[in-house]
């Protein structure tokens, strides 16, 4: 019975000493420092890399955590990373994973690489430990022995998408909305819909184009009159806005809007049908948040108000008239896709 007793805790002992052993290498370098690995996020509550947190944390590496800003750049943020004592930097980005590994004692990039599933296919889980177990294995941390890192071949590099957009500063938006407009003039409220395209010149800066058309008119009866008005808009500024990274945003606009109100109606038996048109311009300025579903994918909503430097006035022949006031405002909500 104690030879049995001391064989098991024999056994117990090496087992603890095997496991130590194993979490040590991944724990520490050749030279009994603690590896350290930065890893950066898009928002501070992205799953992947919670994931992925966890995972290297519990093979006893130090991790720090960083949130990327739209108006940094990250291939300087994980150079610095690199520079500062970090052996490895983690981007992730909800469904991709982008891995930097440093030459051991030195800030120099032996290796590079890019992980990726699917945004639908719920395989976050597995890219995670996909991504820890590379870098495990990368670092020579694995059971078995590993080739010392060298640079690989130019063409084996695959550059993320997350670090094209964040170094070139660039992209492009369509959205597509609907609402209501107002003026001060003798038009009412009318229900519009639009659609916009915005382009990313680069840093936080970008233009737009916009359109408007109406979902229905305007009635201005008076007695035996019945006139029909709609309002038509078209519009392009210089816009204000952060990259497409940012769980929540905000936008701002200002630029110049071409109206055309447009009439038709019978003021008088000889005009019935009648159909007459006015030209305005104004100054226009939008401010929008934007919620961020998906990696291309957001919900926004738009204030939009301005002032008339041409009033579109149409006039009938009865003396009637249909206004378009010097102020207007409209308030929208739609979806938006980036690119």
């Amino acid at each position: 019975m104690i030879r049995r007793r001391g064989g098991a805790l024999t056994v117990v002992v090496v087992l603890a000493a095997l496991a130590w052993s194993e979490r040590a290498r991944a724990a520490f370098d050749s030279s009994g420092h603690p590896l350290r690995v930065v890893l950066f996020s898009v928002t501070s509550d992205d799953p992947l890399a919670g994931r992925i947190d966890a995972e290297l944390k519990a093979l006893g590496f130090e991790v720090s955590r960083a949130a990327i800003a739209p108006e940094l750049d990250i291939e300087a943020l994980v150079g610095r990373a690199l520079s500062a004592g970090a052996r490895a930097a983690v981007v992730a980005d909800g469904h991709r994973t982008d891995v930097w590994i440093a030459e051991e004692g030195s800030a120099r990039v032996a290796l590079r690489q890019e992980l990726e599933v699917d945004e639908t296919s719920g395989l976050q889980s597995v890219l995670a430990l996909r991504t820890v177990e590379f870098l495990r294995i990368s670092m020579g941390l694995g059971a078995s022995p590993v080739a010392p890192l060298s640079p690989p071949p130019p063409a084996v590099v695959m550059e993320s998408h997350l670090l094209r957009r964040a170094d070139s500063g660039r992209w492009l938006a369509v959205d597509v909305s609907s609402g209501v407009l107002a003026s001060v003039g003798r038009l009412g409220p009318l229900v519009i819909a639009g659609a916009s395209l915005r382009a990313g010149l680069g840093g936080l800066f970008g233009v737009e184009l916009c359109a408007y058309a109406p979902l229905a008119g305007a009635e201005l009866s008076d007695g035996a009159d019945q006139i029909r008005t709609s309002v038509w808009m078209a519009g392009a500024g210089l816009l204000l806005a952060p990259r497409g990274e940012r769980r929540l945003a905000l936008e701002a606009a200002l630029g110049t809007m071409v109206f055309v109100v447009r009439s038709t109606g019978s003021t008088s038996p000889e005009t019935i049908g009648d159909t007459d048109q006015g030209l305005g311009v104004a100054l226009y300025g939008h401010g929008a948040a934007r919620l961020r579903l998906a990696s291309h994918w957001s919900l926004r909503v738009d204030l939009m108000g301005g002032g008339a430097l041409r009033r579109p006035v149409v006039v009938f022949p009865n003396g009637d008239t249909a206004k378009w006031g010097t102020a207007f405002a409209a308030g929208l909500g739609g979806a938006e896709m980036r690119f």
